[in-house]
């Protein structure tokens, strides 16, 4: 796979591709996936064309997204395309429709295109599906349906509302795979070890969406290896005051220091809302009660 980024319309793909997969890919979730089938039912011979910053994200600083571009690509990866093109959004926003697919024709040497039916592009929006026929003939475009699962449309705001209710299962239905975070293993305050169950506290991208607050079934990829955990992402009331967010997650039947190491924490089950607790005990035999749950999975 080649990636290209920061693709503006002084540049070109090296080779012709076949076929061409257009869209934000934020998740690349079921429906992308199913974007991705289409354009290689008959030859694998296609490309993923996206933006480095997806438009919503643009004019939208607040938004949150289900992927970073460097987890994007670990996740395009698997399914083999020859590029993956990130264009520049900044220098193509105020494109007009014909100014856009010019590029997608000559730049980007697009001969077939396959977009979901609600994909707009150039200044305002203005352009459309109907508008890319128009422009490369009905042949070339191919247009994918909704994707749906329990007779919702899958997309990205709807896996990001399922997470912020905590319905990991259902977000991991929607994506295909467990929903993960990843992040550099920080200082934390040390009340998880002083209790008996140590925590490694994450550094998370501040422009990813975050589960509801809450207590998880986790799996732990670490140096190489996968452990189970139990993960709280809160404010942890029983022993804290302060009013910073927190992702902690204790990680069974291990204890090494892991400081400045980075890891990924896959979501499989929500155990339970956040609470405080009347005292310390009542806290720890909450937390053996989640611990021996999971075990039993």
């Amino acid at each position: 796979m080649k990636i290209y980024e920061n693709f503006d319309s002084s540049k070109y793909i090296q080779k012709e591709v076949l076929n061409t997969c257009i869209g934000g890919f934020d998740g690349m979730h079921q429906g992308h996936q199913e974007l991705i089938k289409s354009a290689t039912k008959f030859n694998d011979d296609y490309q993923i064309v996206t933006f480095d910053t997806l438009p919503k994200k643009f004019f939208n600083n607040k938004h949150k997204l289900l992927t970073t571009n460097e987890e994007k690509i670990k996740l395009i990866q698997n399914f083999k395309p020859v590029n993956l093109v990130f264009i520049n959004f900044e220098h193509v926003m105020k494109f007009t429709p014909n100014e856009f697919c010019n590029m997608l024709r000559t730049n980007l040497k697009t001969v077939n295109i396959y977009v979901g039916s609600d994909f707009r592009f150039g200044l305002d929006r203005e352009g459309d599906v109907a508008y890319l026929i128009k422009y490369f003939g009905s042949d070339a475009i191919h247009i994918i349906d909704d994707y749906q699962l329990n007779n919702n449309k899958i997309s990205s705001t709807l896996i990001k509302s399922f997470l912020s209710e905590g319905k990991i299962e259902l977000a991991n239905d929607s994506l295909g795979y467990y929903f993960s975070l990843s992040g550099k293993v920080i200082q934390g305050n040390q009340k998880g070890k002083l209790i008996g169950f140590p925590t490694a506290n994450l550094e998370i991208n501040d422009n990813l969406q975050i589960p509801k607050n809450g207590v998880y079934e986790v799996d732990v990829h670490l140096n190489g290896q996968d452990y189970k955990g139990i993960m709280n992402i809160g404010y942890k009331p029983t022993v804290s005051q302060e009013k910073k967010l927190s992702l902690e997650v204790h990680i069974l039947n291990f204890n090494s220091d892991i400081y400045d190491s980075y890891l990924t924490v896959s979501f499989k089950s929500f155990i339970r809302d956040e609470k405080k607790f009347n005292d310390i005990n009542e806290l720890k035999q909450q937390i053996s009660i989640d611990i021996e749950s999971i075990n039993k999975n």
